[in-house]
Formats: C-alpha cells, structure tokens, sequence
C-alpha cells in the first residue's frame, strides 16, 4: 500500500475533489504506477484529517473517472493502463475440445473492422444521424447495399422488401410472431435446426417432421403431411441443410415450389449457410419470390458479433412484418446497418467469405485423414458434418464416452422434434475448434472412439 502526499489548499473546491485531482495528478505523472493500491479509506482520512466519507467520496469520484478501480475485500487500486474497456467471453474450457456449435472459424477480421470504424468516424454528421430514431424499414441506402451483395452471390432480393432483424434466429422470430398463433401446427425436415425447435415451444406452436432424404424434403411426403395437420408453413434449409448438409437439386426445389402452390402453403427458407459454398443451386426466393419468406443473415459469411439478418418478403407480408418489427424492438440499430454496409460495399466481406472458405476446405482434408472410414456426411465450405455411429456404438454410450474424452459433438436427439425418435448420429462441427492442435487432437480421440467400439455384454 502506498502512502500519499496530498495537499488540500483549493479554496472553494470540495476536498472529495481536491482528493480526487490529486489521485489523477500523480497518476499522470507516473508517482503513482498502474496496479498500486491506494491507502485504505481509514488510513487516508486519517492522514488527511478528513472524514471516511470525504475519502469514500474522493475515491468513487476517481473511479468514475476511471482513474482507480475498487475490488471487493481487496482494496482500491491504480488502473492498468492497457485494461481494455469492455468485457471478453471466458475463453473456452481447458481440455474441452468442441465441436459443438456451428460457428465460423477464427480469423482475423481485427483490421477490416477497424478500418470501416474509421470510415465511420469520418464523416461525424452521419454518425450524429445514425443515432437517430429511424425507421422500421431500415435505412433505404442500407437496403440497397446489401441487395446489391446478395446478388453478387445469387441472391434475388428487392431493397424495398428486404428488412433487416437482429440475426437470423430473430427473424425466423419474427416470421413465427406474425404468421402463427399458439397451438398452430408448422412443418420441418425431419431432422431440423433446433433453435427452430426452441422457438416453435417458446410460442406454444406444433412442429411435425416430414420425411427427407439426401437432398432434403420429400415433395410428395410434404404434400401428405400438409393434408394430415393443415399447418400454418413450412420450414426448410434447402442449402447445407442443418444438420445433415443435404442440399435439394433445383429439380427437387422446383417440385416443392409446385407443391406448396398447390396447397397455398408458405415457405419459410432458411438459407443462413447457403451463401458458403461456392457452387450451389438458385436459392428458392429466386425460384419463387412471391410465395417465399427468405431468411438470411451475416453471422455465418461476415462476423457473429455484428448479429445482423434479414428477410426477403413476399409484397402482401412487408407491412406486416414491418409493423411486428416496430412492436418488437421499433428498429434495428442504424450503427450497425451502417457498419455491415461499409464492409459489404467496400470488399471485406467477401474478402472474410472467401477466408472462411478456404479455412473450412482445409479443415476438412485434414478431418479426412482421421474419418476416412467412417460414414461421414460433409461439404467442403460447410462448418458441420453429419456422422453415422457404427452398430456397435449406441448413442447414449457415445456420448458420454466422448465427453469423459474431453471431446464435444451434438446428439441427434437435439434436431428431431418433440416425441420423435433419434437416429444414432451426431453432428460435428468442425469450424468450432480455435486451432488446428485442438482440431487434430479432437478427430484423432473421434477417430480412436469410432474404431474401439465397446464390448456388447451378453444378456439372457
């Protein structure tokens, strides 16, 4: 603990503040060093022939200035000059080697964020109207810019019908919010995204399954299903669909098209990875504007951490939806529109696409150096695998025997709906490790699992 010279002659300034100036003037002249802790309130007052509360006082003032900072049971110290403002996740935890979640690879965006901030601040008018209250729609240049973008990837969108949403997950949100009401029935693949699920149980919806197979959804199993429930729409990843990576031929689109015209039954298109690969066929939308609700967003090609979607509407559902959006949250932050823009418009996000491709390609021939014997659904650009269990692994056995070696995947039983059963596979998602040690030490612990099965006890 440090003992302070301080002198307190300012006539008609408080001695709080007197304390507190003083604090910052010998920090600033380095008499007080980053992480030095500060005389105790008792202490100081005493030397000071001040009260306690003067100094309780001083000190909160200097923290709020962000001079010291106050740790319970420990003391008031001197700040750290290179403490960041702003709070990291914890890092991941210390032998876990996930493959759980379906995140983009970790690059590094640091200098095109950084140089679209800039670009930001340049122009402070903008900046000052970017705080404003705007409206629902979105700013219609913003619009335009990522229509633009999406066309460049084989997007059809019309600026005056897109709207954007704060993710993907909180535009299929407002797509259930507006079309659906509680005890409604939708349709989904029979193995489907589960935040999907999550929603459909949080409004009190019904979700049934329709059969698919290696490209997806079956036209003819949807057609039967509709006839069954009467549902309210149907749900569908027709591109690296989630978690199988099936994606539908453009025939096999064509007759889901026909289908749902026929039956007057809207599709919801859930097409968050469908920009990934570098070849796939023409997005639903495309096919059929009028009779799509098109989900996408920027979490999977750009940056999670933007958390910005959109939706592509059919004309007779934008008012609709603009007035759901309004109630919801009256808009989604102008700042953040504004920043996607820049590093759509400017080269960067295709620059990190085309880096989250090539990761994820290399990622792959590595994973089939350790699975090549086993039955492992993929595509190169995709950030998960889907993988059968041989005969010999129940799921429940797999599972735990995973995670007692440290290794996480994702149970099939979390892609089926309510009352359905589980297939015996797991998905994989091998964008999720932050390097290639953690990446290689997990496939060959998979790898080892896959070809010890464990031995079948014999029962009567």
């Amino acid at each position: 603990m440090t003992i302070m010279t301080i002198t307190l002659d300012k006539q008609g300034l408080p001695l709080y503040r007197q304390i507190a100036d003083a604090i910052a003037e010998q920090v600033a002249a380095n008499t007080l060093q980053p992480g030095t802790k500060l005389p105790t309130h008792r202490a100081l007052a005493d030397a000071l022939s001040v009260t306690v509360g003067t100094v309780t006082r001083a000190y909160a003032e200097a923290e709020r200035r962000g001079i010291v900072e106050a740790k319970v049971g420990a003391g008031t110290y001197v700040c750290q000059t290179d403490k960041p403002l702003w709070t990291f996740a914890p890092p991941p935890t210390p032998g876990i080697m996930s493959f759980g979640y379906n995140v983009p690879p970790a690059i590094n965006r640091a200098d095109l964020i950084s140089e679209a901030l800039q670009q930001l601040a340049a122009h402070p008018n903008e900046l000052n109207n970017l705080m404003l209250y705007q409206s629902p729609m979105g700013i219609a240049h913003h619009r335009e810019i990522l229509s633009k973008w999406l066309a460049q990837h084989n997007v059809k969108t019309d600026p005056n019908r897109l709207l954007f949403c704060s993710g993907a997950q909180n535009a299929m949100q407002l797509c259930l919010v507006t079309l659906c009401r509680a005890g409604d029935t939708i349709l989904t693949d029979k193995l489907t995204y589960p935040g999907l699920l999550s929603l459909a149980k949080q409004l009190r919806l019904t979700v049934k399954p329709v059969e698919m197979d290696d490209e997806g959804m079956l036209p003819e199993s949807l057609k039967a299903a509709y006839h069954q429930y009467q549902p309210r729409l149907v749900y569908m990843t027709p591109t690296l669909q989630n978690p199988t990576t099936a994606t539908m031929s453009e025939e096999r689109r064509h007759d889901v098209i026909r289908v749902c015209r026929e039956l007057q039954l809207v599709i919801l298109e859930d097409d968050i990875n469908g920009i990934l690969p570098k070849e796939r066929p023409n997005p639903i939308v495309n096919l059929a504007p009028d009779d799509v609700i098109y989900v996408g967003g920027l979490a999977k090609t750009l940056a999670p951490g933007l958390r910005l979607g959109f939706l592509q509407l059919p004309e007779r559902y934008y008012p609709h939806f603009v007035n759901a959006l309004q109630n919801h949250s009256w808009m989604i932050s102008p700042l953040l529109t504004a920043m996607a823009s820049i590093l759509l418009e400017n080269g960067a996000a295709n620059q990190i696409l085309e880096t989250i491709r090539d990761q994820m390609e290399a990622r792959w021939r590595i994973a089939q150096a350790y699975l090549k014997d086993v039955d492992f659904r993929y595509h190169p650009n995709s950030f998960h695998g889907w993988l059968r269990l041989p005969d010999e692994w129940s799921l429940s056995e797999f599972l735990a025997e995973s995670k007692a070696r440290g290794v996480e995947v994702k149970s099939s039983e979390l892609f089926v709906p309510a009352g359905y059963s589980a297939p015996p596979y797991v998905r994989i998602a091998l964008s999720a490790p932050p390097d290639r040690e953690t990446l290689e030490k997990g496939l060959h612990e998979l790898a080892d699992l896959l070809a010890n099965p464990p031995l079948s006890d014999f029962a009567l």
